[in-house]
């Protein structure tokens, strides 16, 4: 009786009750998602030497594809250095407040990382979230020049670096697009980057992902319109994912699997459908960085901040708000400030 009633319930309240916003507003879109030529685009970044690519044949690839991959741009050893740090902050997990989510141990709400068993933050399942605040090296990593210069191209000069999650293995998680959760003042000023902390193997659950999905109609939550918001929304992320396969499908764009080394980059727009495929072979860890940006417009403190302003740090030009709810453990993981190309 229950499930007969549910579906003609959120139809009324979808098509009844108030509506939020059904697509990015065309005011506020980043430069690159406009009409306008890619030389304007190139004409407003602030970038410092050269670049180990050609800009404008990267933006016009992600103009088309809503992401890009820039080949052998971030120094290696930064990436073992950093993969290193993170190994041994779980092994003393004990002395760290940072936060983690483990399926089927905390799921969906955060703890701290001294609160979670040593062998399930090594399982399947597990990641720890913004690894950056507590980690130097972290910091370098996401706002290497290379990676702000592009960003700053699709975004804008005032980057932000807001938002990390460090990975073992593959998430695994159904497709999505990142902007119904990783929310800022203005939804359109999201990019993120996956990086790889070593090269991605078939079997390891790699990351895949639908080109040109970031140009396709928005998926409408009811009530909070494009933007999903837990007991408000009508829709769940499960119908949401199974509206991105229907519609990638129908509009014939085919998913494509990631496979990059270690060095590369992959960055992708804010509303790239995407997700994590399944493991074939437990064994195979698939250790990666996931970095997300925004614009001080659009994000300017901590998502956690009560006061005015967050304390703030600046990488290449790029803020990095501290955790108002763990400051005593910033910069904690101090080994980074020495590394150097």
């Amino acid at each position: 009786m229950k499930n007969t009633f549910r579906r003609p319930y959120h139809h009324i309240r979808h098509y009844v009750a108030p509506q939020g916003p059904k697509d990015f507003d065309s005011e506020t879109l980043p430069l690159v998602d406009k009409d306008v030529s890619l030389e304007q685009v190139i004409d407003k970044v602030q970038i410092e030497g050269s670049l180990p690519f050609d800009l404008k044949e990267k933006l016009a690839f992600w103009r088309e594809n809503g992401f890009v991959v820039l080949e052998n741009v971030l120094p290696t050893q930064w990436l073992d250095n950093l993969w290193n740090e993170v190994e041994e902050t779980i092994e003393n997990h004990e002395k760290y407040d940072m936060t983690a989510l483990v399926y089927q141990f905390n799921n969906t709400k955060d703890a701290k990382l001294k609160d979670i068993p040593k062998d399930k933050l090594k399982s399947i399942g597990a990641r720890i979230n913004d690894y950056h605040n507590a980690s130097i090296g972290a910091k370098k990593v996401m706002t290497h020049p290379n990676i702000v210069a592009f960003l700053r191209a699709v975004l804008d000069n005032d980057l932000t670096a807001f938002q990390s999650l460090i990975f073992k293995y593959s998430s695994q998680q159904s497709t999505h697009q990142d902007y119904p959760w990783v929310t800022s003042g203005v939804p359109s000023h999201l990019a993120a980057a996956w990086i790889p902390l070593e090269d991605v193997h078939p079997d390891s659950g790699p990351l895949f992902y639908y080109p040109g999905s970031h140009k396709l109609p928005k998926f409408h939550f009811g009530v909070t319109g494009i933007l999903y918001k837990h007991g408000l929304s009508l829709f769940s992320p499960d119908q949401f994912g199974k509206y991105l396969d229907k519609i990638c499908a129908k509009f014939g764009i085919q998913k494509k699997v990631l496979l990059i080394k270690k060095g590369d980059i992959l960055i992708w727009h804010g509303a790239l459908a995407h997700g994590g495929s399944r493991i074939n072979n437990a064994e195979m860890t698939r250790k990666s960085f996931v970095c997300h940006y925004s614009t001080v417009q659009a994000q300017p403190k901590h998502r956690a901040e009560t006061k005015d302003v967050s304390q703030t740090s600046y990488y290449n030009g790029v803020a990095i708000y501290a955790n108002p709810a763990n400051l005593a453990q910033e910069d904690i993981i101090s080994q980074g400030k020495d590394w150097t190309e």
